[in-house]
């Protein structure tokens, strides 16, 4: 598996995040921004025309709190995968069927629903995006160490979009 592959899996990880705040009108922690794989796309994110997808203020509050006690496993995630050693998780990503044409499939994917919301700001797309980024956040929970890692990310992700859902419904 090359350093690409892995900076992309990366990438979509930071922007799935990136996205989780703009979902909440959050901003982004600068040291993520500051490390990621594409900080232009993070900026966008960040810029993106998108109402709060989540509007109970109870709730949001929560959500909000839980989003910033994830930095820490952002930037993690990051260092595992894009550091010294992070050749040693390609035998696991590849089972995990996050490189090549799988890995591929997914982040395009991922990066198609982010244009689409880049362009048409709204709803539709942030859900496409959230559907994408989960399926590479749940292959990633496959992957010894930076599942651990990455588990609560794809966790707050879902509460989020559970909550926007019904927010979005009532």
């Amino acid at each position: 598996m090359a350093l690409d592959d892995r900076e992309a899996i990366v990438a979509t990880v930071e922007e799935t995040y990136a996205l989780m705040g703009r979902a909440l009108a959050a901003d982004v922690a600068p040291e993520v921004v500051e490390r990621s794989v594409r900080p232009e796309i993070i900026e966008e994110i960040r810029a993106a025309r998108v109402d709060s997808y989540v509007s109970d203020e109870e709730m949001l509050g929560l959500l909000r709190e839980a989003y910033f006690d994830l930095v820490e496993n952002i930037l993690r995630i990051h260092e595992e995968l894009l550091g010294e050693q992070g050749e040693r998780y390609d035998p696991d990503l590849e089972t995990a069927g996050l490189t090549g044409n799988g890995r591929a499939v997914k982040v395009r994917g991922f990066r198609r629903a982010i244009e689409w919301l880049r362009k048409a700001p709204g709803v539709r797309w942030m859900r496409k995006a959230f559907e994408w980024g989960n399926i590479i956040l749940g292959s990633l929970g496959g992957v010894p160490v930076v599942g651990v890692v990455s588990d609560p990310v794809r966790e707050l992700k879902e509460a989020i979009e559970a909550q926007g859902d019904d927010d979005q419904t009532t």
